[in-house]
């Protein structure tokens, strides 16, 4: 499914000291003297930068566990691409928090790209004594485990972990790193991404470049800015050009559950000499398609799959579910063009029968091409979009595209090997290019409508009159939902299922148990066969009776299955600074019919529900208890992938009416006539606290009461509230 290749991030992301500087070493130098270090490798002016650290304390940053005190980085790169880059940076430690994440620094990188390595890492004690950090024996290098994950394997991704023994609150962080790019990703070009804000505060920081006349930035942008924190300047020298951006008094941002990652919604700065999307997309067409010539084999294999297939759709299909299902995804990085982009050859990648994202893709792309599709590779940034303004080749999987008579493309993702869709929902809204010999602009993938992601659910059941439930559901799973369900349940033997649906019973009533569970396919690799359960459960006394009233809970499936039901799980802050991601938009809708022992009494309350409908969610609910019969119908679809912050505030006013509507049940009635003798009936009654502080809250009452004779209407003609 997903695949994060370890040379495909989102740029060289570089900011605070120890945890934003995304370079690696492949050999350390020995340990310097802070005095050698400072006057021979740094750029900082150490005696300004300690002056500056005083003032920086726990009562001027009370909310800050570190604050990065002072970075000067200075790049230089050349005409071909190639680049070294100095970085002296210094952060101070204000909490024990701060000290653990300090404490050990990490570092990711792939050959053969980049060469690096620590000039110097020291601790600087409050009485400006410098502890020299021996690097070579305080780090290690080891091959980046995570990518294993995702069944891929680069021995050339590596990890760089060095260790500072003694670090305590109140001492300075200070190191000095050299990295040089040797082999540009795009050769000819140079591109960076800069984080000026972050979870920390930034006191001062500067990030000059200097580059050739010959091969000029040719984009610039500064997104999200932070006020006027950020100051920009231009100077010109012996044929080169030099810009600096110096930022000063940065405050810290607060991440929140379920934003974009950080480097995508903060103060940051894009720069790049490639004059826009169109030549990426040449580049790679020209890095894949050497590899396309196909072998005859392949072309036998084309020809089967397709013979007697009468329409289009049928025969993309059926070459797509081909190398979807039929080439394991996972493979060895071994390429020297292009490492994490450059596709294996194809004959490779179908004689192997594995691959990773871009082997599969390639794959189906010369195979769709024999089959009589006009189709290309396609790179796509599995995460937020990128920013358009600023053309980057950092992308982190590759999938297919056939060319639309319309001028659009039909997207399809070959690694994931469990769905009948060609597109999965959760690459949706995504920045994606597809790579063509004359050059393509950056796109965005289609949002899948929630009425392509939703859940269906049938039940039909009896309640006695002790409350006894019997029932049985027929659960449709259908887009996003048969797409995440039936790759969990690949994963799982017969027995795990079951205990699955289990849990699933015992979430619908207390005490529920499963009675019968029927799983269709049985073979979750037939995805051409609806994802489908049919599931009999039981549960004893749902219903809350004092002998002559009873409250009877309404089962409903429709709120414990569905993806809609899981994705909203970290609404919890009241209000928010970033967008709310839920990735895709999905819904669920239900039907339901109980049959009711007149043993229950009669309804004297059903509860009502307004329908809510909006830009970005809908919902309604019917309940009717009629003719011995409870049944209901509802749905609820989130239509977007995204909320922003105003939206985030409308949604939380929606769940809370939700939450009230959920404590709505039927009322039942044994005995006399529910009105006779009485003079008015009291038809709702809610009350809410909403409770600001230890000493203070608002109460805030709901009641509904029916009038029936005239000494309830004088009873109750004057609202009164003891306070």
């Amino acid at each position: 499914m997903r695949e994060w290749l370890a040379v495909w991030s989102p740029g060289p992301v570089r900011g605070r000291v120890g945890l934003w500087f995304a370079f690696a070493a492949l050999a350390c130098t020995a340990s310097l003297s802070a005095g050698t270090a400072a006057e021979d490798m740094g750029l900082l002016d150490l005696a300004a930068v300690l002056q500056a650290a005083q003032g920086v304390t726990a009562e001027r940053f009370p909310n800050a566990d570190d604050v990065l005190v002072d970075d000067h980085i200075l790049c230089r790169y050349q005409e071909d691409g190639t680049a070294l880059t100095l970085d002296d940076t210094v952060v101070k430690i204000l909490t024990e928090k701060g000290r653990q994440d300090n404490r050990t620094l990490t570092r990711h990188f792939t050959l053969p790209f980049s060469r690096a390595d620590f000039l110097l890492v020291q601790v600087i004690k409050p009485d400006g004594t410098a502890v020299p950090v021996d690097v070579a024996a305080q780090s290690r290098v080891m091959v980046d485990r995570s990518q294993m994950g995702a069944n891929i394997y680069n021995p050339d991704s590596k990890v760089l972990q060095v260790t500072i023994p003694e670090l305590a609150i109140g001492d300075l962080v200070r190191y000095v790193a050299r990295e040089e790019l040797i082999k540009p990703r795009v050769p000819g070009t140079f591109s960076e991404y800069q984080v000026l804000e972050y979870t920390s505060p930034i006191v001062h920081y500067l990030y000059e470049v200097d580059g050739p006349r010959a091969l000029p930035l040719r984009s610039i942008a500064l997104k999200a800015p932070v006020g006027d924190t950020v100051a920009h300047s231009v100077r010109e020298a012996e044929g080169r050009i030099v810009q600096r951006w110096e930022a000063r008094d940065v405050p810290r941002m607060y991440s929140e559950p379920s934003m974009p990652p950080l480097y995508t919604v903060v103060q940051r700065l894009l720069i790049s000499t490639i004059p826009d999307w169109e030549y990426l997309s040449r580049w790679y067409w020209d890095l894949s398609e050497p590899h396309f010539q196909h072998s005859e084999a392949i072309r036998s294999k084309v020809d089967e799959l397709i013979r007697g297939v009468e329409t289009p759709e049928a025969r993309l299909r059926a070459v797509f579910r081909f190398v979807s299902q039929e080439i394991r995804y996972m493979g060895i990085t071994v390429e020297t063009e292009a490492p994490g982009y450059e596709p294996h050859d194809v004959v490779m990648t179908f004689e192997n029968r594995h691959g990773v994202c871009r082997d599969k893709a390639a794959l189906l792309v010369v195979m769709l091409r024999l089959a009589g599709f006009e189709a290309f590779p396609v790179l796509i940034h599995n995460g937020p979009r990128k920013d358009v303004e600023v053309p980057q080749p950092y992308f982190n999987h590759a999938i297919a595209a056939v060319a639309n008579p319309d001028g659009g493309y039909t997207l399809m993702d070959p690694t994931d090997e469990n769905t009948k869709e060609l597109f999965p929902a959760y690459l949706c809204n995504q920045s994606y290019l597809v790579a063509r010999p004359q050059g393509d602009t950056l796109r965005t993938s289609p949002i899948v409508p929630a009425s392509e992601n939703m859940m269906h659910v049938e039940t039909h059941g009896r309640i006695d009159a002790q409350g006894n439930l019997r029932g049985e559901s027929v659960l449709d799973f259908r887009g996003i939902n048969d797409n995440a369900y039936r790759g969990h349940f690949s994963r799982l033997q017969p027995g795990e299922r079951r205990r699955f649906f289990e849990g699933v019973v015992k979430r619908l009533a207390a005490g529920g148990r499963l009675t019968d569970l029927v799983i269709t396919p049985t073979d979750m690799m037939d995805t051409e066969t609806p994802l489908k359960v049919r599931l009999g459960f039981e549960a004893d006394a749902i219903a809350v009776s004092n002998g002559t009233t009873t409250m009877l809970p309404v089962p409903r499936l429709g709120t414990r299955v569905g993806m809609v039901n899981f994705i909203l799980g970290n609404a919890g802050l009241r209000e928010r600074k970033y967008p709310f991601v839920n990735e895709f938009a999905c819904g669920v809708e239900e039907i339901f019919r109980y049959e009711l022992d007149a043993g229950l009494g009669r309804p004297v309350s059903t509860p009502a529900y307004d329908p809510i409908d909006t830009e970005t969610l809908g919902w309604n609910s019917e309940l009717r208890v009629e003719d011995g019969r409870l049944t209901g119908k509802g749905s609820f679809a989130i239509h977007t992938v995204e909320f922003s912050p105003d939206q985030y505030l409308a949604l939380k006013e929606t769940l809370k009416t939700l939450e009230l509507y959920a404590r709505k049940q039927p009322v039942f009635r044994v005995g006399a006539k529910d009105t006779e003798g009485a003079d008015s009936i009291l038809e709702q009654s809610i009350t809410e606290i909403d409770v600001q502080d230890p000493h203070t809250w608002t109460t805030l009452r709901k009641v509904r009461r029916r009038i029936l004779t005239y000494k309830g209407k004088k009873e109750h003609a004057e609202l009164k509230w003891d306070t």
